[in-house]
């Protein structure tokens, strides 16, 4: 059977009963034979839908494109995908000056799902996907192909989402509490090429069990890193890492490490990363921070009154620990492990600690699905796994140097881009078994002195003392809320009164913990309260009141709960400085 490629494709151009042009591709027509911009106007009245990003499948002569650009407001987009060269090259000219509305050829799902992550980040689940008349019929391989990008793209989004939502809390607790350490341990610079020996990254999918044998053999030849919960499974085996990754602030990455006693083993983390998981370990570790915004960045070394390292990674701690071990050594690095799919219906290597096989109820309550696999095959996979695989293949794009990475799972999910050779060829090829990697010692770097914890404390006073001044802020515009005596307008004083209070509140959000908490909670609620078609003044009134009770209610909120780590961090400060006195 010939695929789309391979078959000839006739485009020819005619005119409508109307007189406008149309086009014919072999047996069907693009648009309406007797009244195209009609046909194109129906179509965008049924498929617009406000404060959504519409996605078009299918350019033609440009009728449809139009007519649902001139519907879109100054929040909107419209992306127009064309599959045929030459429709894109002779049509292109009529969204060129149509305001918000881009148009692209036809890609491959990597390079689509890329390009509509940053509109994906935006309008969430917000997305109307429009098929042009008959596209699906003369391009039915490519229709085939975007539809199921665009619909992995939004699955993966709602991962993201989901992720975000669960731990936003636990994220502001963990990053104010990890500062306590972090002010004292090593960024992860120090640890940036040091290395020239082999990197192997440890992950956690079934596929490892049966590379243990092997690694066993070189361990004492290669530097080990695991990714988090993986290092139960190394240890039930007898083998101890060099570096564990993590990340996650959830409880039960905590569960991971809370029998945990680690001798050698150094620890690589996030500030988003579970606090319970350093105070229980009391080691000093190596400290970096995920790449979020450039406000984190900029927030934590003023804090802290140092450098911190600011990493990309992904979905999962395993897309950092890659990045990671890529980073500490200009030698080769392998992964295995990193299955991302329910291998031989298993969900995860044995001795982990949520290790678990799997039904044909649990198939059907995840909702997981076939993909393609490491060896061809096609293996069982769902959105969460999905996700950190479309994050694997963005991340190799970052390497200057993809080549010294290899795939050795030897199972699961295909990662495409990714070298694939066993994993027993990587130690054949690359591991010297007559040299060992030379110990890092994080003992060398200087602990922080009782000056430097005091100068700590009255930053962190200072931050406690803003959270009290929003605080007081919000609940002033809470109660002036509730002043408003009208149910229909706003009164004038209290306009010029709140609008004070959002200067105020806005000049302190430019900077510090309350900037990075406020933008999503600013952006979900706008979101949650956006305008209606044909909105009347009463409308709008009420709408715009319940949205900004909502926002300032969630804002006192969350600026109480994060002036409450921040007064749990200084007193761990104050007794830490304590402490010191003593010793003096």
């Amino acid at each position: 059977m010939k695929t789309e490629e391979q078959t000839q494709i006739n485009i020819v151009k005619e005119t409508s009963k109307s007189g406008h042009v149309i086009l014919k591709v072999n047996d069907y027509y693009l648009h309406s034979r007797y009244h195209p911009l009609r046909e194109a106007q129906q179509i965008a009245d049924h498929q617009y839908k406000r404060n959504y990003l519409h996605i078009l499948f299918g350019l033609g002569s440009g009728y449809v494109a139009k007519a649902i650009s001139q519907k879109l407001s100054e929040e909107e987009f419209l992306i127009i995908i064309e599959p045929f060269e030459q429709v894109f090259e002779e049509s292109k000219h009529v969204v060129e000056h149509l305001e918000r509305t881009i148009l692209i050829r036809e890609q491959d799902g990597q390079g689509l799902k890329e390009f509509l992550e940053p509109f994906m980040k935006r309008f969430g689940k917000k997305v109307r996907f429009i098929c042009s008349p008959n596209y699906d019929k003369v391009s039915s391989e490519s229709y085939q192909r975007t539809l199921k990008s665009v619909k992995d793209r939004l699955y993966m989004e709602q991962v993201n989402i989901n992720t975000i939502k669960y731990f936003s809390k636990e994220w502001q607790k963990n990053f104010t509490l990890n500062l306590f350490y972090a002010f004292d341990d090593i960024p992860f610079k120090k640890l940036t090429n040091y290395y020239t020996v082999p990197v192997v990254v440890a992950s956690g999918g079934p596929s490892l069990t049966k590379q243990i044998p092997l690694l066993k053999k070189i361990r004492e030849h290669i530097i080990l890193v695991s990714s988090g919960s993986t290092i139960n499974t190394l240890l039930k085996h007898g083998i101890e890492p060099d570096y564990v990754v993590t990340i996650d602030g959830g409880i039960k990455n905590y569960e991971h490490f809370e029998s945990l006693t680690l001798d050698h083993c150094n620890i690589i983390y996030s500030l988003s990363n579970h606090e319970g998981i350093l105070d229980h370990l009391n080691k000093r570790g190596i400290l970096f921070i995920s790449k979020i915004s450039d406000e984190i960045e900029k927030y934590t070394e003023k804090l802290l009154n140092k450098d911190v390292d600011v990493l990309t990674g992904g979905a999962s701690v395993a897309n950092f620990a890659l990045n990671i071990g890529y980073r500490i050594t200009s030698g080769p690095i392998a992964l295995i492990g990193q299955d991302l799919a329910y291998t031989d219906n298993q969900t995860h290597a044995k001795y982990n600690k949520h290790y678990q096989k799997i039904t044909e109820e649990y198939i059907k309550q995840k909702g997981l699905f076939y993909t393609e696999g490491y060896n061809g095959d096609q293996v069982l996979t769902d959105y969460p796994f999905y996700t950190m695989k479309y994050n694997f293949e963005s991340l190799l794009k970052t390497f200057d140097d993809p080549d010294r990475i290899f795939n050795c799972t030897e199972g699961g999910i295909k990662l495409e881009g990714y070298q694939q050779i066993s994993f027993k060829e990587f130690c054949d090829r690359y591991v010297d078994q007559k040299s060992r990697p030379r110990p890092f010692n994080l003992e060398k770097y200087p602990r922080k002195i009782i000056d430097d914890w005091r100068n700590f404390l009255v930053n962190i006073e200072k931050e406690i003392n803003v959270h009290e001044k929003v605080e007081r802020l919000l609940q002033d515009g809470i109660i002036l809320l509730k002043r408003n005596v009208s149910k229909q307008k706003f009164d004038r004083k209290i306009i010029k009164k709140l609008d004070r209070i959002d200067n105020q509140l806005k000049e302190i959000f430019e900077d510090g913990m309350m900037s990075i908490i406020s933008e999503p909670i600013v952006m979900d609620t706008f979101n949650n309260y956006l305008p209606g078609d044909h909105e009347t003044e009463l409308e709008t009134f009420q709408r715009v009141y319940a949205r900004s009770m909502e926002l300032y209610s969630r804002l006192q909120e969350a600026a109480n709960d994060s002036r409450s780590y921040f007064v749990q961090l200084k007193e761990k400060i104050q007794y830490k400085i304590k402490e010191l006195e003593n010793e003096g």
